[in-house]
């Protein structure tokens, strides 16, 4: 009985088996010429099967491929400093398959929360820059030196555009926090305390409030200093001080820094401030200072009138 059983194994062994251990060292070869067999001497009931799961990877990949290109491509030949994000926000609103987890979308080098950004600014058509929205922009002259190829300088005329209303990442607590308190705590002033006070006392405040509402908006909406792209620094800046960025892909002066939550390079940079939603730079850094002023001006008159301090 025993022979019966080893004469069929012997009739059917395979002259071609490897050793289970070379099977191991390659299971690319080893593996699939011990599969292979059965599966080719069947026809394919499908032959389109194989294309139809093929294809879709391949044209996923293509389509990740092309649209990171661009999206390359749309970083390094911006006119802006600014750092690697969607050129649009109608593509970053497309990001989020989910509006009520757009918020837990966070990255490296990001504020981690653009969703409010994404849906207004793609339903108003804004543009952006970075991280912040631009609500209006024009054309500006510009004249800068460089050198050519034989080492002159020579003055370069040229247009790029200019960011006339820009807003930053924060603007909903600028919306929905700062504003209300001040038109709140105002409103309620000019009801309940202004009236019947003297004539100084009514322009004193008038002036300290409206000066508050207008350099709100002066740092708010106004370009902070957003720093043009510089693939290599001027001849008056070689020697000055001026660095390269990677996280922007452009040299920045002494004293510009890259701001991860602007997503810019800002001149003069100081902080990113929440309550007025954007960066505080070389160009809003006056409208900011009389804001904070007045705010602590504005606040002990508003106390002082609401309490009965004036007559």
């Amino acid at each position: 009985m025993s022979q019966r059983r080893g004469a069929p194994q012997k009739e059917t062994a395979n002259p071609e088996m490897v050793p289970f251990s070379q099977v191991l060292d390659k299971p690319s070869g080893g593996m699939r010429k011990s599969m292979e067999p059965m599966e080719t001497t069947r026809p394919n009931p499908n032959p389109s099967n194989v294309t139809t799961t093929a294809t879709p990877a391949s044209l996923d990949e293509r389509y990740e491929s092309e649209a990171h290109n661009l999206k390359l491509k749309h970083w390094k030949e911006g006119p802006f400093a600014t750092g690697m994000t969607a050129p649009t926000w109608e593509e970053e609103y497309s990001r989020y398959t989910n509006p009520r987890e757009c918020c837990m979308h966070i990255e490296e080098d990001s504020m981690g929360c653009l969703c409010f950004s994404a849906i207004a600014c793609s339903k108003l058509g804004a543009s952006r820059v970075g991280n912040m929205a631009v609500l209006k922009q024009s054309t500006e002259w510009v004249e800068e030196e460089e050198e050519d190829e034989n080492g002159e300088t020579k003055t370069r005329r040229f247009t790029r555009p200019r960011l006339d209303v820009v807003v930053g990442p924060y603007w909903p607590m600028l919306c929905c926090v700062t504003y209300p308190l001040i038109l709140g705590v105002s409103a309620m002033t000019l009801i309940t305390a202004i009236p019947g006070k003297h004539p100084v006392v009514i322009l004193v405040w008038a002036c300290c409030t409206i000066g508050l509402i207008y350099s709100l908006a002066m740092t708010a909406f106004r370009d902070p200093g957003i720093l043009p792209r510089y693939e290599k620094p001027p001849p008056s800046g070689e020697n000055n001080g001026w660095r390269w960025s990677d996280r922007a892909h452009s040299y920045r002066p002494r004293g510009a820094f890259y701001d991860p939550d602007t997503a810019v390079i800002v001149e003069g940079f100081d902080h990113t401030c929440p309550w007025t939603g954007t960066a505080i730079g070389s160009r809003n850094m006056l409208s900011f200072q009389c804001f904070v002023g007045l705010v602590f001006i504005c606040l002990m008159i508003d106390i002082v009138l609401l309490t009965g301090g004036f007559p």
